[in-house]
């Protein structure tokens, strides 16, 4: 792949991916920053990419790939000697509750799914297939979903005021 379409394919993608990520849970400086190394990433690498056209998806799985690594590898930031201030975590909070409702099974699943791993990685361990792993993902967050819903409220249609 040249560089002038290289160049074409990251003004066209660059956008894109930085939606992928952030509809992936990525803080918005996170998404930024992961698009970008992607990019970065795919350029130096693109050498193995085996069908041009499909550069920005193959860039996409490159910063899937990325921000899962996030999640995984321990936090090294330094404090520097600086006391650490107390702030609350409340998404953490919601996200216990919401674990708190499941079964151990479905707790599980979803505490796999949350550090970053692939249906196709959990499947594994699971011993059934990714599909099987991804449908019932999909049904518990359904449950919860459910669950988490005011009784009388349609949450297919949006609100308008």
């Amino acid at each position: 792949m040249r560089a002038h379409d290289y160049a074409e394919a990251f003004e066209n993608g660059y956008g894109a991916t930085r939606r992928f990520l952030l509809s992936r849970g990525a803080l918005v400086e996170d998404a930024e920053e992961i698009a970008q190394a992607a990019w970065v990433r795919g350029w130096e690498f693109r050498g193995q990419l085996r069908d041009p056209s499909r550069v920005s998806y193959w860039v996409n799985s490159i910063a899937r790939n990325l921000f899962r690594a996030k999640f995984r590898g321990p936090v090294t930031e330094p404090l520097n000697g600086v006391d650490p201030i107390y702030s609350m975590n409340h998404e953490a909070i919601e996200v216990r509750r919401l674990l708190d409702r499941c079964s151990d099974r479905d707790r599980a699943l979803l505490l796999k799914s949350l550090e970053g791993y692939s249906p196709k990685e959990i499947a594994r361990s699971e011993g059934i297939t990714s599909t099987g792993i991804r449908v019932r993902l999909l049904r518990i967050r359904q449950s919860l979903r459910k669950q988490m819903t005011p009784v009388g409220r349609d949450v297919s249609s949006p609100q308008l005021n």
